[in-house]
């Protein structure tokens, strides 16, 4: 107004019209300091006592209620409808007024805390039921009426005085439902409101509420006998409809969020959506004692959420600019549930089956995350099949044991391992390639070469030493995985020096630095002599020949 003003008075000095007196922005300016500063301080003391008189009409009605001149139930109603006058007062107050709204808005959660307190705990007036809905309807009013000028301070004081009451409440009457019902009410309203881009800066006290209600239910659902006598019981099915409350609020507004508002996923989102799955999972196998039936659906859900996210972060988010951070954050939701659903659903060996098929499908989408996906699975399907631990008993091992041979079904899983770390030398190598890519890489080709490792270490079983160690030919174990871990390396640095991929070349350093280990620890104490040097000079052959293989291009150029 002052700028418009001072260009208004321009225009008319051009046109030759008198002025009049100067604008009350410009006469406000040049009162002197002491004048505004006693106009401050007389106007925060009107404001305080405005404030003081509402809550002396409060107090009045508590006086009468008390006295018996009004019902309680009349004097509760009086006051709530007190208490949302104050409200909507401050929220139609201009929004430039921010003090005089703060302390509109705090009058009013100052007359409602009190008056519930008092109705409830003293003249039993109203049930937890009704304080609970009572407490729920004032800060969603709150949140409603501050979205029309944006108004944060009516929603914050609102949030927040119904959140603490809440609390309150639950923690003197220990009545978890109606209370935790309450605070998830209020999470719902506060997402909600987070969907319509509005107060979004408090969320997580509200959510940090809502999980401790919900994890107070379960306990007192499955307590143990004398423990929280204090609580009235809580049915496992109401405990969990609360759990699944919980993680139907937060995915919601997760998905409204980010894909029909196009927003960035925040850290509170992925922190509360993730928070918010374990506590329900958690908490549905609890309250089911682990029965097969809970644990199926468990797993199913689980499987069938992990396919969802990977549908959206493949379909929807991979093809539109600016959606990387929604990307990863779906693909890695994709990863987690896919995992627990396995890990829930079935036994070890269908899931290294399932982990070794999903990482030769995972590279197939062609992004580097997906393809770090893939080297996780393998990883992971190799130490569900028994496999890697086969590999290191038999190299890593002071004594070497490959262990008797595996059923045919965990042979899949290596073939699979070998498979998907031959889809990097498939694609030619993008230019700027990240390190994500070049990790995923990696994890593919250590996964299958150490598949390849312990099918060696099985080969050689014949050659190890019986139980009773009655043989002493087959001390020519030890030679014999030498033999092996030196014909890896060899043929992890050939390929990089075909293919010129860098994690070939980390993977070949690797098994050689093994290979050293393995004759300090094992050929050295358990190999005959004639093995012994036939370890070294294989070895030595290997540590000779390695760097030469990684430079066979070059040698090709330069001819």
């Amino acid at each position: 107004m002052e700028q418009i003003e001072l260009r208004l008075e321009a225009v008319e000095r051009r046109l030759g019209i008198e002025t009049g007196s100067a604008p009350p922005a410009l006469l406000a300016a040049s009162l002197p300091a002491q004048e505004n500063s006693l106009s401050d301080t007389g106007a925060l003391a009107a404001l305080a006592g405005k404030s003081l008189l509402g809550l002396a009409a409060a107090y009045l009605l508590r006086a009468l209620t008390e006295s018996g001149t009004l019902p309680p139930a009349a004097g509760v109603g009086l006051g709530l409808v007190y208490a949302l006058a104050w409200l909507v007062w401050a929220a139609r107050s201009p929004a430039s007024e921010e003090l005089d709204v703060s302390l509109r808005a705090l009058t009013s959660a100052l007359i409602l805390g009190p008056l519930l307190w008092e109705a409830h705990l003293r003249f039993q007036a109203t049930t937890s039921w009704q304080t609970a809905g009572i407490l729920t309807l004032f800060s969603v009013a709150a949140l409603a009426i501050s979205w029309r000028k944006n108004q944060t301070a009516v929603a914050l004081i609102g949030s927040l005085a119904g959140l603490g009451m809440s609390a309150a409440f639950l923690l003197r009457t220990h009545d978890v439902v109606p209370y935790g019902a309450a605070l998830l009410g209020l999470a719902l309203a506060v997402e909600a409101s987070a969907c319509l881009d509005y107060y979004l800066g408090e969320r997580w006290v509200v959510a940090f509420f809502a999980n401790l209600a919900v994890l107070l239910a379960t306990y007192v659902a499955t307590r143990p006998p004398g423990a929280l006598d204090g609580y009235p019981a809580v049915s496992r099915g109401t405990a969990l409809a609360l759990q699944l409350s919980l993680l139907l609020v937060y995915l919601a507004s997760t998905i409204v969020r980010t894909l029909l508002r196009h927003c960035h996923i925040s850290v509170f989102e992925l922190a509360q959506a993730s928070l918010a799955a374990v506590i329900a999972l958690w908490g549905a196998l609890v309250l089911a004692e682990g029965h097969p039936r809970a644990v199926l659906a468990a797993g199913v859900f689980c499987l069938a959420l992990g396919a969802v996210c990977y549908l959206i972060s493949i379909c929807f988010l991979a093809r539109h600019a600016g959606s990387e951070r929604n990307f990863w954050s779906y693909a890695t939701f994709g990863l987690a549930f896919v995992l627990a659903g396995c890990w829930l659903l079935a036994p070890a060996s269908w899931r290294a089956a399932l982990w070794a098929a999903l990482a030769l499908v995972c590279p197939a989408a062609g992004r580097a995350l997906l393809r770090l996906h893939a080297g996780v699975y393998a990883v992971l399907a190799l130490a569900a099949s028994g496999l890697a631990a086969r590999a290191n008993a038999g190299f890593l091992g002071t004594v070497p044991h490959p262990g008797a041979p595996l059923p045919p079904s965990w042979w899949f899983v290596a073939a699979g391992a070998v498979a998907a770390s031959a889809i990097p030398l498939l694609h030619k190598p993008p230019q700027g390639e990240n390190g994500i890519r070049r990790v995923a890489d990696f994890l593919l080709a250590a996964s299958g070469f150490w598949a390849l490792a312990a099918a060696g270490a099985l080969a050689a079983a014949p050659l190890c030493r019986n139980a009773a160690g009655a043989n002493p030919a087959r001390d020519f174990c030890p030679t014999a995985l030498t033999f092996i871990l030196s014909a890896l390396a060899a043929a992890s640095a050939a390929d990089f020096g075909r293919w010129q991929r860098p994690e070939l070349k980390w993977l070949a350093w690797l098994l050689a630095l093994i290979a050293t280990y393995k004759l300090l620890v094992q050929d050295l104490q358990h190999a005959l002599a004639f093995g012994m040097v036939l370890s070294l000079l294989v070895y030595g052959a290997v540590l000779i020949w390695l760097p030469r293989l990684m430079r066979t291009p070059a040698r090709h150029e330069s001819h």
